[in-house]
């Protein structure tokens, strides 16, 4: 009886995370329409005419400027083959995009929380997901005019290749949990039926590439805060003296391995970018004064950091012992300390200063810290053991996340739009 509740149950998850990822669609398939009525030049109707320019003829051309394509050419597939209005395909692969990133967070958070509390139900991790799907930095219009731009935020929904990477991205990152997982001798947290670890590899090489090919800021993050995490793993590992470093130095190369491809491409990017003739042959990438871009949108960097992190560091500093110590949670941390580096330090020289390029490897670190901590949000929900501090914690996470997610929804319609 108990067996058949839970297959029930499962059902029910599924079908909620469904219905809600179909409601993320609509919506940003309604907004990206909006945008493309704008007056303003805006980045959805820039990569729009890029996408309507791509034909056989013209394709190496194209590809030196924008090498990053999965978006725009999906674009061009809709208009060729199913007849649609440019305009229309845009909108409608924008909002697949959201949605399937919708569906792939509502997998992890699920999976996380069922690994911790056997009780929490998949509906939570479901509504959980809908709710990450439109969250954005706390805002305050007297403090920074910019909604976005200053406090950053997991989701920018006027960037549509940023959103056709994050959910190769983030499986990416769920691959390479599992797979360090398996590596230690734990069981696997999100792909528990695969016992094939060269199935995992090739996986998360493909996903890798995919997420480069969709835009390169994902792997520019994820990449050296695999490196950080394995180096950490190394240096304890050497001071155990019991020749445990094989077993590191073994998995650093395997999973290098799987990653080679995506490197390649990476490489490419660059080479098209900067040195083939591409939109930023005029730039190069430099290291300048701490916050140099940063400072040019935000009045507070402090408080902008705030703004746009407020739930997850709620988790964080009353979770802290999780996300130091859990293969996720290091990894998140790692990955978000990583990105923010890059952001803080590195920038395109020249005309390409201000458009902020390595923002999004900080955004990118930002998704996986949140992911992570809406999981442990849904696992304090249902955790058995009660106390006035624990529901403090579950009553303000709850309420943090529902103000991020309010202005998420203000930014998108911030004109009473009908959508």
């Amino acid at each position: 009886m108990e067996i058949k509740e839970n297959q029930n149950q499962n059902r029910v998850k599924y079908a909620v995370a469904a219905v809600l990822s179909v409601v993320v669609f609509v919506i940003l398939y309604k907004y990206a329409l909006n945008e493309f009525k704008e007056d303003d030049i805006v980045d959805l109707r820039e990569h729009l005419w890029q996408a309507g320019d791509i034909y056989l003829t013209n394709i190496a051309d194209i590809w030196v400027k924008k090498p990053y394509m999965l978006w725009h050419i999906c674009v061009k597939a809709g208009v060729k083959y199913l007849k649609m209005p440019l305009e229309e395909a845009g909108a409608f692969v924008h909002g697949g995009f959201c949605a399937l990133n919708c569906l792939i967070t509502f997998f992890a958070v699920d999976r996380l929380a069922e690994r911790f509390t056997k009780g929490a139900s998949g509906v939570t991790a479901a509504v959980v997901s809908g709710m990450l799907s439109f969250s954005m930095p706390l805002y305050m219009k007297w403090f920074n005019t910019y909604h976005y731009e200053g406090q950053y935020a997991i989701n920018a929904f006027f960037n549509p290749t940023h959103h056709a990477a994050k959910p190769f991205g983030l499986l990416a990152f769920l691959l390479a949990v599992d797979l360090i997982m398996l590596y230690r001798g734990k069981e696997t947290i999100f792909f528990r039926g695969e016992r094939s670890r060269k199935l995992l590899y090739v996986f998360f090489g493909a996903v890798l590439l995919l997420s480069t090919f969709a835009k390169p800021t994902f792997v520019f993050m994820l990449l050296p805060a695999g490196v950080v995490f394995l180096c950490i793993d190394m240096i304890m590992a050497l001071r155990k003296k019991d020749g445990s470093w094989k077993k590191v130095w073994s998995f650093m190369w395997r999973i290098g391995c799987a990653s080679i491809p995506a490197l390649i491409y990476l490489l490419l990017s660059y080479a098209a970018f900067y040195l083939w003739g591409g939109t930023n042959d005029d730039a190069k990438v430099a290291v300048y004064p701490l916050f140099t871009v940063w400072r040019m949108y935000s009045p507070n960097i402090f408080k902008s950091w705030v703004h746009s992190m407020t739930f997850p560091i709620w988790i964080f500093l009353t979770n802290p012992k999780y996300f130091l110590k859990s293969v996720e949670g290091r990894l998140a941390c790692i990955g978000y300390l990583v990105g923010t580096a890059e952001f803080s330090l590195l920038v395109e020289t020249g005309s390409k200063l201000d458009y902020g390029s390595f923002a999004w490897e900080m955004t990118s670190g930002m998704l996986l810290v949140w992911v992570v901590a809406a999981a442990k949000l849904v696992e304090l929900t249902y955790d058995t053991k009660h106390s006035a501090w624990r529901n403090a914690v579950v009553l303000v996470g709850w309420v943090l996340l529902m103000i991020h997610l309010f202005s998420g929804t203000y930014y998108i319609n911030p004109f009473n739009y009908i959508i």
